[in-house]
């Protein structure tokens, strides 16, 4: 799907751009009448164009089904939490705590013709953040590597100094973002060497506590611990490390990440709630222009 060669603001500062320019251009060059049709339509296939974007994006948020970090199962998933830094990052112009930031320094020069004027536009320095950051929900969390994600709806900063033109987007620390991608649950399998280890040593623990185990296993009350009971304790314990293992690695090692497949990696300041409501109010705004057109259009045929 082309689609997904675009991203949402780029595509309505486009989108916007040409349906202004477009009868801005035609009244400019003084085109007649009988040629007006032909802008409305492109202005109604634009409009149709950008509705169809956003409905594609409300579509593919709810492909990804919303869950919490801990029950998440590895594939595309959506997910929302306070996201933080392993170690503190910083915005490098002000100083700002946060978990991901962009940021650029322009070479400007003040024109005669007033402030509002400026030439030698000149781009000297680009920079952004490579840290993963990390997700984090009642469940648990997980890690998050920005690698070619679409960041929208971050905090950005303008100003200007000594000729130079300063701009930093970024996403503040420990606020909650929406993510949308590709978890990786995968985790190493306890090796069957390790297995006997930590059972043998839950196994000597037990030991060391006849009456407790008597208590637990002890089921025809005869003071001893069979065979049979035994092994009912060897296998509660089996179970009890492998849950354990499970445990942690489903709590420490989740990585989420672009998906290979060319699906949507997004991640927003807003809430997933927001953000359908915001493609939602784009889809309607663009449909209510392509009617508008349309219905001028054949009025005046």
């Amino acid at each position: 799907m082309a689609f997904r060669l675009f991203k949402s603001q780029t595509v309505n500062v486009v989108v916007l751009g040409l349906l202004v320019a477009t009868p801005a251009g035609a009244f400019i060059m003084h085109v007649g009448p009988s040629h007006w049709p032909r802008f409305l339509w492109a202005c109604i296939t634009i409009s149709l164009f950008a509705a169809t974007f956003h409905y594609w994006r409300l579509l593919k948020m709810q492909e990804a089904p919303v869950s919490t970090i801990a029950a998440a199962a590895q594939g595309y998933v959506e997910l929302y939490g306070k996201a933080s830094t392993a170690t503190p990052l910083r915005t490098p112009f002000h100083g700002i705590p946060c978990v991901w930031y962009r940021a650029w320094v322009y070479a400007n020069q003040q024109s005669p013709r007033g402030a509002e004027y400026f030439f030698d536009n000149r781009l000297l320095e680009y920079t952004e953040s490579q840290s993963t950051l990390i997700l984090s929900d009642d469940s648990g969390q997980c890690e998050v590597d920005l690698s070619g994600a679409e960041v929208i709806y971050y905090e950005a900063r303008t100003w200007r100094k000594n000729n130079h033109r300063y701009v930093e987007q970024y996403l503040p620390a420990n606020q909650n973002i929406y993510v949308i991608g590709h978890l990786d649950t995968r985790h190493e399998l306890l090796h069957p060497s390790a297995l006997n280890q930590a059972v043998s040593a839950r196994l000597k623990d037990m030991k060391s506590r006849p009456q407790q185990l008597l208590n637990q296993y002890d089921h025809n009350l005869n003071g001893e611990i069979d065979m049979d009971e035994w092994e009912k304790a060897r296998q509660d314990v089996i179970h009890q490390v492998k849950s354990s293992h499970a445990m942690q690695a489903h709590t420490g090692s989740f990585m989420l990440s672009k998906p290979a497949d060319g699906h949507m990696f997004l991640i927003s300041a807003k809430s997933p709630t927001q953000l359908r409501l915001r493609h939602q109010q784009w889809l309607m705004a663009y449909l209510i222009i392509a009617i508008a057109l349309l219905v001028f259009s054949l009025m005046r045929v």
